[in-house]
């Protein structure tokens, strides 16, 4: 996976924001499992991948739906973007299966 920049863990929470609590999690973790996917793919084959992008979050979340960005202050947004922090964190620390 390709560096992750502010914008990358903004489009990830609002991809979350559409899914229940309970599922948001597991999608999270799934989606930079497939934004590492569409990296190694870049790398491999020299063009970026037909589904999941270029390896960047910001790319792979284009391929979900997701809600409007929200305020800082909106509770369920603030869960979502640690729900993205945490799962870009696991995937980095080589944790992304456990939680």
């Amino acid at each position: 996976m390709r560096a992750v920049l502010h914008q990358d863990i903004v489009a990830l929470a609002c991809c979350l924001l559409v899914l229940p609590a309970s599922e948001q999690g597991r999608a999270a973790r799934r989606l930079v499992a497939l934004t590492a996917r569409a990296d190694c793919y870049r790398t491999r084959e020299g063009r970026v991948h037909p589904l999941y992008g270029n390896g960047t979050l910001s790319s792979c979340c284009q391929s979900v739906p997701k809600a409007a960005e929200r305020r800082l202050d909106d509770p369920d947004y603030g869960a979502c973007l640690i729900r993205a922090l945490e799962a870009v964190l696991a995937f980095r620390a080589g944790t992304a299966a456990s939680g």
